[in-house]
Parts: structure tokens; sequence; C-alpha cells
């Protein structure tokens, strides 16, 4: 089930839940779950737990650290971005990429096509960690979306000329300009990984 089906209580329960998880590699208690959100009773956070396990996004095993996850493990890879080019964005739906730290609800993982960056060290195939936003500010790293293809480039805004330039990181190449208006932006690349070994799961 996903988190926009769950009400607000029990999407803050599940993160902290997913968040404690992933950081100690143990679940919280019931106990814990009440001191983290002020609940005067346990029964509170019995219930909320209760009704996540019930919709599927929760399961319980023994012992008071038994909740797990049944969640996919890992950061989603939502498909390609053009380190060059502008190209349509492939969604890659059953890769994900085994990532402490980084959440779906707030990042995305795309794999790098080309080298406009290269001059940044990133280099065609390896994977941009994204942190989902729709803003940003000039020398930003971003993933732009130009109609239904997307980009890897630094953005800046040249207000005096009204147009927007796309700046690669490669010598040999032009930068991309567009209108204001004919641009999103996607979000802010917050870090770039090479896979050497087997640290994709699924797919």
């Amino acid at each position: 089930m996903p988190e926009q089906s769950l009400t607000a209580a029990q999407t803050r329960v599940l993160r902290f839940v997913r968040g404690e998880i992933r950081s100690n590699g143990y679940s919280p208690t019931i106990r814990e779950i009440q001191s983290e959100f002020g609940y005067a009773s346990p029964h509170t956070a019995q219930f909320h737990v209760k009704n996540l396990v019930e919709a599927g996004v929760l399961s319980r095993g023994s012992g008071h650290r038994g909740l797990q996850l049944t969640e996919p493990a890992g950061l989603r890879l939502m498909g390609v971005v053009a380190a060059g080019y502008p190209i349509e964005a492939i969604e890659e739906r059953d890769e994900r990429i085994d990532l402490a730290g980084f959440q779906d609800d707030g990042h995305f993982a795309l794999r790098v096509r080309g080298e406009s960056m290269i001059e940044e060290c990133i280099a065609d195939g390896d994977h941009v960690i994204v942190r989902k936003q729709e803003t940003c500010v000039d020398g930003d790293l971003v993933v732009a979306r130009i109609g239904e293809e997307a980009t890897l480039k630094r953005f800046y805004h040249e207000r005096q000329k009204r147009r927007i330039r796309l700046q690669p990181a490669n010598s040999n190449m032009e930068p991309i300009f567009c209108r204001a208006e004919d641009l999103v932006i996607e979000g802010v690349v917050v870090g770039v990984i090479r896979l050497l070994g087997a640290s994709r799961v699924g797919g």
C-alpha cells in the first residue's frame, strides 16, 4: 500500500519505524514509538502499528523489536538521464539500489548515460542520487526535463537574456538554452555512486 493511502499519523509512524530499522538495524519498541510522538498511552502507538500491519506495510515478528518492513529494500532506480543531449527518461520499475540513509519519499536514483559531466567525475554508467524538488539555484546540478526529455546539467538562470542555461562539464560540448517556462526541475543531485559489486537488489 502506498503512503498516500495511509493517514497522516500512520505515515509518521511508518517513517519513524523505517528510519530506525535502516539506521540501527532493528525496529523501535512500542514504548519508543510512544515517546517519539508524545502519546499519552502506549495503546495509541499499538493502534497505529496494528493498522500498519493490517495495511501490509509492516509485519510483526517475535520480540518487542519484531516489527519488519514489507516494502522493497533500497532506493528506486527511476530510469536513465542523459549526460549529453536530452533523452526520454526510461522508467525501470523493478530495479533498486541498496543505499542506507535514502528513502523513496524524498529521493530517487537515475543511471547516467553520456559524458557531458565527465569533468566533474560523473561518467557514463554512474548513478546519481536526486533529491526530489521543483526549485533550484544557480550552480545546482539538476535533473531537468524539457518536454518529455530529461538531462543532467548545471543550472544557470540568465535573467538579462531571459533564458535558462544548462551547462555541461565537458569542454567539447555546448550548453543547452531554453526558456524558463519550457523547463521543469525534477530534482537536485545530492550524490554520485559507481556500482562495482552486487549493490543492486531486485530487477
